[in-house]
């Protein structure tokens, strides 16, 4: 990549709390506006997360400082940089360290960057390549590496997914099927079965399901899940893992809390924890290593269902995207970033 100018001014989609709301408008400012940091980055995209969306609607008490740029996550090219580490044209990653909550975020043609909180995009993987996986892969990642760690094998049984349409759960199918591992896919949306059976799962159950009479301990189906709703689906998924089987506990679109009792924890041994994309240096250079070798899911599956919007589209796409009305993976992708 060649080397960029220092631009005069940025635009950016800046939240401000005017009379106790969150209003979130386009605004033209200085490169000097932005939060510290010692190296200046071109953005050439920025996934849109759930809660990048619940933050710039003002959903939810995300951002903790005010005037603030939203994007937890990030990728671009470096402008210029005053730490060693970093050089003008590198390719770069950032997420995680507080990025668009306490410090500004990926939503701005420009960012500034702590280099504490900067890493070069991985070998094996191109900055779009990169985007594209981004919170989601890693979070699905974190899972798989914490499963392996419980005894996980791949031929323990079937690992479940649910909101298997969303960006993390795409995600996460493609990413354990490309390590080995049997999928099954949990939807409300049946017509996307050939997707997600594309993507790698083996087997794809009606999100209907929940509403079966409910038994204290289902069948024992699952040696391992990655739950994106909670709510109801957490409950019945508690209630259907294998013996020492694990849940990962990664969303909350279906609500914040279940019902739930202690039978599978001391008649099927079950473990359950949560993941949260915000893990220390070791682990994510590790993982990343990971996404850009051995578990580098097939792009050519993923990219239909990565959909690229300019940043003037994107509250519209933030409330289509809490309503439940988008799937796959958004990235906002700002002019003149390569294919």
């Amino acid at each position: 990549m060649s080397t960029l100018a220092r631009p005069e001014s940025l635009e950016a989609l800046r939240s401000r709390l005017i009379d106790g709301r969150v209003q979130s408008t386009l605004e033209r400012l200085s490169p000097d506006e932005l939060s510290p940091g010692e190296v200046l980055v071109r953005t050439l995209h920025a996934g849109v997360n759930y809660k990048d969306c619940l933050a710039i609607l003002g959903k939810a008490k995300i951002i903790t400082d005010f005037p603030r740029i939203a994007g937890i996550e990030a990728v671009g090219q470096v402008i210029e940089s005053s730490h060693p580490d970093f050089r003008p044209g590198d390719p770069v990653l950032v997420h995680g360290h507080e990025t668009g909550i306490r410090l500004d975020g990926g939503f701005a043609e420009v960012l500034r960057v702590p280099a504490a909180h900067l890493q070069q995009v991985p070998a094996g993987l191109t900055p779009l390549e990169c985007a594209i996986l981004g919170v989601p892969a890693f979070t699905a990642a974190m899972a798989l590496e914490r499963f392996e760690e419980l005894g996980l094998a791949r031929d323990s049984g079937p690992v479940a997914v649910s909101g298997a349409g969303g960006a993390v759960g795409m995600m996460t199918i493609a990413i354990l099927a490309r390590a080995g591992y049997e999928v099954a896919a949990i939807t409300r949306n049946l017509d996307r079965a050939p997707v997600l059976q594309a993507l790698g799962a083996t087997e794809v159950i009606d999100a209907a399901v929940l509403n079966a009479p409910q038994r204290p301990l289902e069948k024992p189906r699952f040696a391992a899940a990655v739950d994106n709703v909670g709510g109801a689906m957490l409950s019945w998924l508690m209630r259907s893992m294998k013996d020492s089987a694990a849940i990962a506990v990664i969303g909350n679109a279906g609500g914040n809390t279940f019902e739930g009792s202690g039978l599978p924890f001391f008649m099927r041994r079950l473990q359950m924890f949560g993941v949260i994309a915000n893990a220390p240096w070791p682990q994510r250079r590790r993982l990343w290593q990971r996404l850009g070798s051995d578990w580098k899911p097939d792009m050519a599956r993923l990219l239909p269902h990565v959909h690229h919007i300019p940043l003037n589209q994107l509250m519209a796409q933030a409330e289509r995207q809490l309503q439940g009305g988008t799937s796959g993976r958004t990235l906002v992708t700002f002019a003149g970033a390569p294919a």
